[in-house]
């Protein structure tokens, strides 16, 4: 059997329950699933509990088939939906008065960018909410992308096909919906359809500057920068195509009707959520963020009291390979920490403040926290300086480079 075929007996058994099918428990003695539907009497739906039964595939393909004719579908299409029962699914439509049969293949790469930033976007924001996210390196989103699959595209137009399970991660996150004992994996999908909900209404009404301005107060936000950077990726000039976004969401964890409801970007819409996505990432020109970084230079200037402060040039680690020089101003305690980082082999310094946009090395402002990390013994966890604000905690290296 192969598993492009295969619907596993249990997925089979809550599909057909999903669509209004009950189970007889007579059955259960012969190791048979059997159900009934009140809206077709005359029928039931009849296959082994064992997948390694002999005629199990045989069984299983007529009950698809018999689905089918009831319910005026195609076998092949139920057995997808059968087999994705335990997903969140999303249905990502591309199509353009140009034409739908091939895509540039620039624009076909940044659609599979689009939904995996889509993804660690709306992950990110479960578990850290905020409207600009300046790196998408949770482990949390990594992992989702990693447990995710990409189906096949489906006929009419372009439909890329991504199936979250829903199960595949056992974590909480801060955001908070309906339910607080929701999957995460259907936090992250319902937060992304939520968000993106809320940002076509605002366009749709224009009412884009009352949105903006209610995310930069609000403490959990839905909707971030990062999330409109990854659906700008969706659209294309050449084509001018619009997108449509729709979420078959798994049986076993129930959605309200208005959420079952697609979504639809038009083609002019891109251009409101690119001045959004600037204003959210930007905003009051600098947001404060911590930053692990080295300290590549010491500018300071001996002081009355014989002790030196002033300017320091640091590298901060943005993401893995990626770094930025930043200048800040340091009192005299904070640059001894700076001269003991440049000083000692493997060491960094932890800084949280206002970066400015602008050339490098960008100014930093509003220090409020300024930490030494001392290297790495062999085995041994990182340790941090003294602080008002720490407890001296731990850290591990992943924490270095802004992954948790």
């Amino acid at each position: 059997m192969s598993r492009d075929t295969v619907v596993l007996p249990i997925d089979l058994r809550d599909f057909a329950k999903s669509l209004g099918w009950h189970l007889l428990e007579a059955g259960l003695t012969d190791r048979l699933y059997v159900l009934q539907n009140p809206n077709f009497p005359r029928r039931q739906l009849v296959f082994p509990m064992n997948v390694d039964a002999p005629d199990y595939l045989e069984s299983t393909t007529r009950v698809l088939e018999k689905l089918g004719d009831m319910l005026l579908e195609r076998p092949d299409a139920l057995r997808v939906r059968a087999q994705a029962v335990r997903d969140d699914t999303l249905r990502f439509r591309v199509f353009s008065d140009i034409g739908d049969r091939s895509l540039p293949l620039g624009f076909a790469g940044s659609l599979l960018a689009g939904v995996q930033q889509l993804l660690k976007a709306a992950a990110c924001t479960v578990m850290r909410p905020r409207y600009h996210h300046p790196r998408l390196t949770l482990t949390e989103a990594q992992q989702l992308i990693e447990k995710s699959r990409f189906g096949q595209t489906e006929a009419g137009s372009f439909v890329l096909r991504v199936s979250c399970p829903i199960h595949a991660l056992d974590v909480q996150g801060m955001l908070a919906l309906d339910d607080s004992c929701l999957p995460f994996v259907r936090r992250v999908t319902l937060a992304l359809r939520r968000g993106m909900e809320q940002l076509i209404r605002a366009i749709e009404a224009d009412t884009l500057d009352r949105l903006v301005e209610s995310l930069k107060q609000e403490s959990n936000p839905l909707l971030s920068s990062n999330l409109c950077e990854a659906l700008t990726q969706f659209y294309d000039e050449a084509l001018d195509n619009s997108l449509d976004v729709a979420f078959d969401w798994s049986v076993v964890e129930p959605v309200a009707e208005a959420d079952k409801l697609p979504l639809r970007f038009q083609r002019d819409y891109f251009g409101r959520i690119e001045e959004v996505r600037r204003e959210l990432r930007f905003f009051d020109g600098h947001m404060k963020e911590s930053f692990i970084g080295t300290v590549e230079r010491l500018c300071g200037e001996m002081g009355e009291d014989g002790r030196r402060s002033g300017e320091v040039i640091l590298a901060l680690l943005l993401q893995e390979g990626e770094s930025i020089r930043a200048r800040v101003a340091l009192s005299a305690d904070d640059y001894a920490k700076a001269d003991k980082a440049h000083m000692t082999e493997g060491a960094y310094v932890q800084v949280a403040g206002k970066l400015q946009q602008g050339r490098q090395p960008r100014q930093m402002s509003e220090i409020s926290r300024f930490e030494l990390i001392l290297p790495i013994e062999a085995g041994k966890p990182v340790e941090r300086s003294e602080h008002p604000d720490s407890t001296n905690e731990r850290v591990t290296q992943n924490e270095i480079f802004g992954e948790s």
